[in-house]
């Protein structure tokens, strides 16, 4: 059943006695203004609205209490709209539609109010508006619709004379009708808490608020007496976890466990197989040290969520600490972060303090390592201070040195890695508990390793877990024979730098693979070297007396190769065509022949033992 309201479906009301406020608009305005400076803008239209539909449901109460047909009363609500001094009239069309049991199906009512009080009020106090203002009016036409109809109505102003329009136009539907057309609208707030329960509810907020920073203060207050008390990271991780009860982690970079708090062997296991199998690789290269780009990471797993922050030590990220929670989907997980963070800062301290221990030793252990080699002091007080540091010279030991094999960019640049390799050597042989001294000598990075029993594969190792670390490409190494005794350390660094200057074609020599070579180069016969090398490479000598580096080096890998072009020609990168140009013009210039091999066996020993002694580089 449909029911048309009005005549011709337009009806024009105009006002007979309109001023029936007991306040004039103009203090209606005053109020308008007053209360937008006590609850604010963003209140003001919600307040306002609620204010209209309260006064509609009054007016609609008072209606209902003298029955007539339902349409009567929206033809009889606009006079009690004009009457209160809303408007002073209105032009109004509505269509009922029923349900056969007589209930409302549905209802759109539309039409446009003339002299808004709102509107008028507004322009006046506020000035121009971008949106339609007319709260109050809306407010009312809604209460007194949705209580006649028993049914939620919702009235949306259309167009506004505030914010530029020619008419205040409305529209009244069921609440459901309008779907998200008026989520943005005050219209939405008639459901809405008062503002006194926000305030209750903003207050209990704040309380919590107040009470989580007060125990995050303690927090961090019971972590600092730990740090200052010397307390290692297991005491740590247990002061926090049994203040907030949350189980925590410490991890390294590739989240093997160092320590834990709340967690069962079965728990950290789990973790540790999840961390290997589904944790990412989130770690950003900077400048050759790796930074973690959030402040948190949250790795979401079936069964639980686990979060996650960097424990940062001078810039560089040194692991992290973590704890679980359940799956919660409408968390950014604050609170955690937070405690994440303050245990982060503290773990940080201990590590930093470590840290510094660790470099302090290591310095005074290479310190000490250059005394022994330079023999600064009497062998017995080297030995009697070698034992403070676990240093036993009855023992075998090795010394070997360790360079990037490249020049630098600049002094810092070179600084920096000398400094990373020292500390990671220090690191990877206190990890395997053998007593290693590390320092610079004579701007060589040497170490010296007590106890060398399988020597081989110790470096091999040592040489792949550094370069790994410190990205530098390839690393150079030479290693001395095995010796014993303080007294052969100064000949240990010789045979060791001896290496490190042959390690051309190959990245790692030790000195006993040099065989003859390494016997008949050291510091007694450098002199005697270096004329028979003249001598016999004078023709590769230009006028001004310069080693043509390209031919020395071809003439190098050539005999290093026994011959073979192929390797050779591999190895130099040059054609064959090239190469065998190369060869005939070296053996034109020294006047031997190349393939005889006594004069090969005594030219390559000649290059190596120059390269030894004066440092010439080939690579």
């Amino acid at each position: 059943m449909k029911v048309t309201v009005g005549e011709n479906r337009v009806k024009t009301i105009r006002a007979e006695d309109s001023e029936k406020l007991l306040l004039s608009k103009s203090s209606m305005g005053i109020l308008r203004q007053n209360i937008a400076r006590h609850i604010g803008d963003d209140r003001l239209d919600s307040f306002l609205f609620q204010f209209g539909w309260d006064m509609g449901i009054k007016d609609a109460e008072e209606m209902l209490k003298i029955k007539k047909p339902l349409e009567q009363y929206v033809i009889d609500g606009p006079q009690l709209h004009i009457r209160n001094g809303h408007i002073t009239g209105i032009d109004h069309e509505c269509d009922i539609e029923y349900n056969e049991d007589g209930t409302l199906k549905t209802l759109v009512g539309r039409g446009e109010w003339h002299g808004s009080y709102e509107a008028k009020e507004h322009l006046l106090i506020f000035g121009r508006s971008e949106s339609p203002v007319c709260h109050t009016l809306t407010g009312y036409s809604s209460g007194l619709m949705s209580t006649i109809f028993k049914k939620p109505l919702v009235a949306k102003e259309i167009t506004c004379v505030a914010s530029g329009d020619h008419a205040c136009q409305w529209m009244v539907r069921p609440k459901e009708d309008w779907g998200g057309e008026v989520d943005h609208l005050p219209v939405d707030l008639m459901d809405s808490t008062p503002i006194v329960k926000e305030l209750e509810v903003t207050y209990d907020q704040l309380l919590d608020q107040t009470t989580f920073i007060t125990s995050l203060s303690d927090f961090q207050k019971e972590l600092t007496e730990a740090v200052v008390n010397g307390k290692d990271l297991n005491d740590i991780l247990t002061v926090a976890y049994e203040f907030t009860k949350m189980p925590f982690t410490i991890d390294d970079l590739d989240f093997g466990n160092i320590a834990a708090a709340g967690f069962s062997s079965e728990d950290l296991e789990i973790l540790k197989q999840d961390s290997l199998n589904n944790i990412p690789t989130f770690l950003v290269e900077e400048k050759g040290k790796y930074v973690f780009p959030f402040k948190k990471y949250v790795h979401e797993m079936e069964n639980y969520h686990r979060i996650i922050v960097p424990i940062v030590v001078e810039r560089e990220i040194f692991g992290y600490c973590s704890t679980i929670t359940s799956v919660r989907t409408d968390s950014d997980y604050h609170e955690e972060q937070l405690f994440l963070e303050h245990l982060s800062n503290s773990v940080a301290l201990v590590m930093q303090n470590e840290k510094a221990k660790v470099e302090t030793m290591g310095r005074m252990k290479g310190h000490y390592l250059e005394q022994v080699i330079n023999k600064e002091s009497s062998k017995s007080d080297l030995l009697r201070r070698g034992r403070y540091i676990g240093a036993d010279f009855d023992e075998p030991y090795v010394i070997f040195v360790v360079d990037a094999g490249r020049p630098f960019e600049s002094i810092e640049e070179e600084f920096a890695f000398q400094e990373k390799v020292q500390e990671e050597t220090y690191d990877y042989f206190k990890k395997l508990n053998r007593t290693a001294l590390t320092g610079i000598i004579n701007d060589k990075i040497t170490t010296l390793v007590l106890s060398p029993d399988e020597m081989m594969p110790l470096i091999r190792d040592y040489k792949r877990v550094i370069q790994d670390k410190i990205s530098a490409g390839h690393l150079f190494i030479g290693v001395s024979n095995i010796n014993t005794g303080i007294e052969h350390t100064s000949r240990a660094m010789e045979e060791a730098v001896i290496a490190r200057q042959l390690a051309i074609s190959n990245d790692l020599i030790f000195y006993k693979d040099l065989g003859v070579v390494g016997a008949l180069i050291n510091s007694n016969n450098k002199e005697s070297i270096e004329l028979i090398a003249d001598e016999e490479l004078k023709g590769l000598r230009d006028h001004n007396g310069e080693m043509d580096k390209e031919l020395l080096r071809t003439l190098y890998y050539f005999l290093s190769n026994g011959g073979n072009l192929k390797n050779t020609s591999s190895d130099l990168a040059l054609s064959m065509s090239g190469l065998r140009h190369r060869i005939q013009k070296v053996e034109t210039l020294l006047d031997k022949d190349l393939r005889d091999p006594d004069v090969s066996n005594q030219l390559l020993l000649i290059i190596k033992a120059l390269i030894a002694t004066k440092g010439v580089d080939l690579s």
